[in-house]
């Protein structure tokens, strides 16, 4: 597992380049870092940004985890390679979940020195944690769901289509459900959920928001195990 992950950075830096570097800066370093944190006033929906940037990042680093090798024409000698199908797919998911979430981090304590520089208001420590945790889990669904575009993508940027479709629903589509629904919710139903949130950052609706994701990225890697094993006709012995 440590040798893919190895093999995924250096594919990645060098696939960056100079140029590629100052883009994936400008573009979550300033804009998803400070531009659009910056415009709002409050600090928590600020922070909230942070917890969606990994999104962005591990998908397509997910994508070309298996398209690229496909298209690179590597994924043949990488399904030969005396590696199981659990070292192949588990250094591929580390290593979108820990750029992706480490990336969101950086941007997240650089914008926390500025605002602080700035004499502008941070959330509390509870709102900190959270953001932290969401990061982890977007970055985890996001990878997982890049992962299952990948596996069917015969190119990078078909896959990476096919995924902005998938984050659209993701990003977009689960809120406008939402409140395209909220109006024919009964008012007593309403109040009662209105109450699972009482508690803030540890009220039982964060709880059962997380119990749901968890169980999502669990339903996803399970769905990978038994779509990844199917890649390895060719290395029968692993």
């Amino acid at each position: 597992m440590k040798a893919v992950i190895l093999r995924e950075w250096l594919r990645f830096y060098r696939a960056m380049g100079r140029m590629g570097l100052f883009r994936f800066i400008a573009i979550y370093g300033i804009i998803f870092g400070f531009i659009l944190p910056g415009s709002f006033d409050n600090p928590t929906a600020a922070f909230a940004v942070f917890a969606l940037i990994p999104l962005y990042v591990a998908g397509p680093l997910a994508v070309d985890a298996i398209a690229g090798e496909r298209e690179r024409n590597t994924l043949e000698t990488l399904l030969t390679a005396p590696l199981s199908p659990m070292e192949f797919l588990g250094g591929k998911t580390l290593f979108s979940i820990m750029i992706a979430a480490g990336t969101s981090w950086m941007v997240m304590l650089l914008f926390t020195v500025w605002s602080i520089v700035r004499t502008k208001p941070v959330p509390s420590l509870p709102v900190f944690c959270a953001v932290l945790a969401g990061g982890l889990v977007s970055s985890v669904i996001g990878t997982l769901a890049g992962l299952h575009v990948s596996m069917k993508a015969k190119t990078v940027r078909s896959g990476q289509q096919w995924f902005a479709v998938v984050l659209m629903l993701i990003a977009f589509g689960i809120p406008l459900s939402i409140q395209f629904l909220i109006p024919y919710i009964p008012q007593s139903l309403m109040r009662r959920i209105a109450l699972m949130f009482e508690g803030g950052w540890f009220s039982y609706g964060i709880i059962l928001i997380v119990a749901f994701a968890v169980l999502v990225c669990a339903v996803l890697w399970l769905s990978l195990q038994r779509r990844i094993k199917g890649l390895w006709r060719l290395n029968p012995e692993r």
